[in-house]
Order: structure tokens, then sequence, then C-alpha cells
């Protein structure tokens, strides 16, 4: 989890970009850096809204996953594979979570960038790593609804943009 701010309220509304007014927790303020700074560079710190280029239903889904971590723990950021095996098994009602939401969970991911929550993005990467084992490129396209109609000259040229210098 990144530094507290002492001063932070009890409650902050973020308006989303669909004009809709959620309601978010202390705790979850803290775990975002875009959020807490928006909050800290505000000239009235008794004007508890501040508006985010989100849908409300992303961020209520974000909101909901982290509701379901222990927010009093600090996070520390996973940089390995171990480490995000060890987020799937902790962390099971949130990976049920983000499965129930099935093409919604990219939102998600993409809140946490916009937020720029660890915590969130780790349990995010965690997720889409888990849904790819064992999947070769056609299954992870199945999978998450990408395209899979390229010619084979259009693959060769996808393959070719893409390779990894050894």
């Amino acid at each position: 989890m990144a530094s507290t701010i002492a001063n932070l309220p009890e409650t902050l509304k973020i308006r989303t970009s669909d004009n809709k007014v959620i309601e978010v927790t202390g705790k979850l303020i803290n775990e975002s850096y875009v959020v807490k700074e928006l909050f800290e560079k505000k000239d009235d710190k008794n004007a508890i809204e501040i508006t985010l280029p989100i849908k409300s239903f992303d961020l209520k889904s974000a909101v909901k996953a982290l509701e379901m971590c222990d927010l009093e723990t600090p996070h520390v950021p996973v940089t390995d594979p171990k480490g995000s095996r060890t987020l799937v098994q902790t962390h099971h009602n949130v990976m049920e979570f983000f499965e129930s939401l099935q093409g919604d969970m990219i939102s998600v991911s993409n809140v946490a960038d916009v937020l720029e929550c660890q915590r969130l993005k780790n349990l995010c990467l965690a997720f889409l790593a888990y849904q790819m084992v064992d999947l070769d490129t056609r299954g992870i396209r199945q999978r998450f609804g990408f395209r899979d109609d390229y010619t084979e000259e259009e693959e060769e040229a996808i393959r070719k943009a893409h390779e990894v210098l050894p």
C-alpha cells in the first residue's frame, strides 16, 4: 500500500464519466495514487467530490474487488510468476469475482491503471496470467474474445512485429 495521508476524509465522492457519483472510503482512497494526489491538491478539502474519466460500473467493480482485500495489510508488489500464483491462491474470492465479470474484467484492469492502484493492478495481472495458463495463441484469443480470423500473411506480420530479441 502506498503512503497513508493523515487528513483523508472518511469518504470521498467520485463523479464518473457517465455522470454517476460513487462514494468510496478513505481506505480505498489510500490505495490509489491518483485519487490521493487529486485530493491533496484540492484547495477546498471540505469539497469531497472529484471527477475521474472512468465509467461507474467499472469503478464499482474495482471498488468491490478491493473491498475483498485486507487493506490494513501493506501491499507487496508482485515481481515474478511465483508472486502471481500466490496472489491467485490467497485472493481466491477476488479471482472468482473477476471470473464473474467476464469481458468487463479488462475494464477493471483499465481502472487500476487510471487510478494507479498497484494492488488492483497486480490482482488483475495475476488473474489474466492465470487465465492464460496452458493456452496457445488461438486459445488466448478465444478466451478473451480477441479477433482470430487473420490470414497467414497477417499472422506472420503480427508475430514478426512482436518478436522478442534474444
